[in-house]
């Protein structure tokens, strides 16, 4: 631009600021050689739009820092963050409950409250920072783990009895269980008929996540008289534990003269302990076992390319990134609870027939790579539901 141009801008503009100003003092009646400076100041900000401002969240992380899929929360926490021009604050309990209900409690006290708090009812642990935080009136939104059970009839449904409880988002444990459960089930029938052994091993019995992945994978089996579920362990989540339950089991289906056709376990960690126990049998996963694991790990995708596992499902670490567009919504005037208060959205299963496709995209795992103002109302007005599909996803990259 050159520089007569650039002065020709800069009247014009001048000129739509007074005739804005002007508008404004006429509508006052006030003549401009009786306002000060503070009010013409005032004026301005009343006569044009203003940005919206950075957000303060903080977001108590119940895992350990190292962590594969409580990183992986994080890390698609903060690109949305960085998307939407949100001040994020991470802070680990380091898996101990006690931990983050002090860290919870530190917050709340400090001299300069977040905004907004994201917090995960892990182990039923967040109940007491959600009335501390209704107090401060500082809002708070659960992610991955809801109020449930006897912990959700002393609650309450949100922005009732703690008004400042805005919501949850939880992914669709109950489906994803049963997705798992009915891909292994149809495999193994396939290729040994009836009936089908099942093993089952959960993550702990606890947990509103573990509970519900665990009660979609019972639906499955009970809805089918072929299958035969010969236990239903719990691994608290680790390979470790659910190497040592797979070895006990094998010994027990040895001396019962059983064939395992099948294991479901509730995340890949789990799958990989089991793998290793079976592979120490002489059984080989993907021909003479079939399993199906969760969390779209690293781990989890390399078991699904080389055919150990049926599916990974997943995606539900990217509640982390799903909570940081609601709150901007929220923050915005695009209140989510039109859908409700407490949101689910749908996990996927990851196999042989879309793996290719997501490797393509999502092989460095660098979620910096998604534009996460794609899914938000705020940034786009038109959407009337959430995308939070694996299909968008992929397609707020290619776009």
């Amino acid at each position: 631009m050159g520089i007569c141009a650039m002065w020709q801008w800069v009247g014009l503009f001048r000129m739509a600021v007074l005739t804005r100003v002007a508008h404004v003092f006429r509508i006052l009646h006030v003549s401009q050689t009786i306002l000060g400076p503070m009010v013409l100041i005032a004026l301005l900000c009343l006569a044009f739009p203003v940005w919206a401002g950075s957000l303060q969240v903080s977001f108590i992380n119940p895992g350990k820092q190292g962590e594969r899929f409580w990183d992986m929360v994080t890390a698609t926490m903060q690109a949305a963050a960085d998307d939407l021009d949100i001040e994020l604050k991470v802070y680990y309990a380091q898996r101990n409950r006690i931990r983050m209900q002090a860290i919870g409690s530190q917050l709340l006290t400090e001299k300069q409250l977040p905004d907004y708090l994201v917090l995960v009812n892990e182990e039923q642990s967040a109940e007491e920072i959600v009335k501390m935080a209704n107090e401060k009136q500082v809002k708070t939104l659960l992610l991955l783990n809801d109020f449930f059970g006897s912990q959700l009839e002393r609650m309450g449904q949100p922005r009732e009895k703690y008004p400042y409880w805005i919501g949850s988002i939880t992914p669709d444990n109950y489906r994803a269980g049963f997705r798992m459960a009915d891909r292994i089930i149809e495999r193994a029938k396939q290729r040994f008929g009836t009936p089908v052994h099942l093993l089952a091993i959960a993550g702990d019995k606890v947990t509103p996540a573990s509970i519900l992945r665990t009660e979609g994978m019972l639906k499955r089996v009970q809805a089918d008289p072929d299958v035969i579920l010969d236990r239903l362990l719990y691994a608290n989540w680790n390979a470790r534990d659910a190497k040592v339950m797979t070895e006990r089991y094998l010994q027990w289906a040895e001396r019962n003269q059983i064939h395992p056709h099948s294991l479901w376990a509730a995340n890949d960690p789990i799958a990989a302990g089991a793998i290793k126990a079976l592979r120490e049998k002489g059984l080989e996963p993907g021909k003479d076992i079939f399993l199906a694991g969760l969390n779209w790990s690293p781990e989890g995708l390399d078991m699904v390319q080389s055919g150990d596992l049926v599916l990974t499902d997943g995606g539900h670490f990217l509640a982390g990134a799903w909570t940081m567009v609601l709150l901007r919504d929220y923050a915005e005037g695009f209140d989510f609870a039109q859908q409700g208060y407490r949101l689910s959205f749908p996990m996927s299963a990851i196999d042989k027939r879309n793996i290719e496709r997501f490797m393509q995209v999502f092989a460095e795992r660098d979620w910096r790579k998604v534009d996460f103002s794609y899914f938000s109302r705020w940034k786009n007005p038109r959407l009337q539901q959430y995308p939070f599909e694996l299909e968008h996803l992929i397609k707020a990259v290619a776009d």
